[in-house]
């Protein structure tokens, strides 16, 4: 837990050197409020997540909450009560926000995404007349306000951030003022993937917020490269040894170690053993089979044996009700 909030503290620090607030992407928590409660002390001032069930969990943290991708139809209505702003592009759901947004007598804001090319949410940064349409509608409308306009990266497509894309963005934004005589004042630029660019691309002053997810709970951004500045090891995984066999492994006499795991959806790519001399040979459902040949370390039946994981492993983890969570926070 202190990895995690140091990690939230330094993250916020690297931003607001280039002026940018951080929305702290929670996902990968799957709604452990104990968790979040200590990422918002660090000093977060908005919680941003994909899942609406775990921002439904939030309800009574006084904290501004975003839902970070498009609202269904047939969600919006919990939309509204449980989230403060949400990621848009279709002017006929935001004019369903807009209804139970009357209803509830609250104001509620929108992100308006733009696509620069990585072919997630947005409209594509081309069709100008359908962004200047979607404004010109939404700044009518009593109960939204627009927040400002988004754009993603590092996904779907494969784009990654530059000076040349934001760019592309902070014309359309000067452009839609001046030609609808409005002030848009922020500019959410993408996630932990900008923030491993932060110090090596010119990223216009426009650019005032980042969705950061990754590198706050692993230290990790672009590519899944860590950040020297933050803590890679925030979690560990540990799995019991029910079984050390001498085996016969590519015509070898290995030394092999059966844990039981218990977690659907892992795979090997997930798990990074803590002993650098331990090699994992596969996975299933069920169990995960070692090889600790070259392990320095006596192994004995019923022995822990503790992995770092990735963000898929961490996300697979968290919200798998066959993993016991323990935290410590002193560590």
């Amino acid at each position: 837990m202190k990895k995690i909030r140091e990690n939230t503290k330094k993250v916020i620090e690297k931003c607001r050197e280039k002026n940018s607030e951080v929305a702290a992407v929670t996902k990968v928590f799957a709604g452990d409020k104990y968790i979040i409660k200590s990422i918002i002390d660090s000093g977060i001032n908005i919680l941003a997540d994909s899942r609406l069930k775990n921002l439904k969990k939030f309800n009574d943290l006084k904290i501004k909450k975003m839902l970070i991708r498009i609202p269904m139809k047939s969600e919006i209505e919990e939309v509204v009560k449980y989230t403060d702003i949400s990621l848009n592009s279709e002017l006929e759901t935001i004019f369903e926000i807009n209804k139970y947004a009357k209803i509830r007598n609250k104001i509620y804001e929108i992100m308006l995404m733009i696509d620069v090319g990585d072919l997630r949410e947005g409209i594509f940064f081309e069709n100008y007349n359908e962004i200047y349409n979607t404004v010109k509608n939404v700044i009518k409308l009593k109960n939204i306000k627009l927040k400002g306009l988004g754009t993603n990266f590092s996904c779907f497509g494969g784009v990654i951030p530059s000076e040349e894309k934001y760019n592309i963005l902070i014309n359309i934004k000067n452009r839609l003022e001046k030609d609808l005589n409005i002030k848009i004042k922020e500019i959410s630029g993408g996630s932990s993937g900008t923030l491993s660019l932060i110090d090596e691309i010119n990223i216009p002053k426009d650019v005032n917020q980042l969705r950061c997810g990754a590198s706050i709970a692993l230290g990790i951004g672009l590519n899944d490269m860590p950040f020297e500045y933050l803590h890679q090891n925030t979690c560990e995984f540990a799995v019991e040894l029910v079984e050390i066999k001498k085996k016969i492994l590519n015509n070898k006499i290995k030394k092999i170690g059966v844990c039981i795991i218990n977690t659907p959806g892992m795979k090997k790519e997930y798990f990074i053993p803590t002993d650098k001399k331990i090699k994992i040979i596969d996975i299933n459902n069920d169990y995960i089979i070692l090889d600790l040949t070259e392990s320095e370390k006596k192994h004995n039946l019923n022995d822990e044996i503790f992995f770092n994981l990735s963000y898929g492993g961490l996300l697979l983890s968290m919200n798998s009700p066959y993993v016991r969570k323990v935290y410590l926070n002193n560590l």
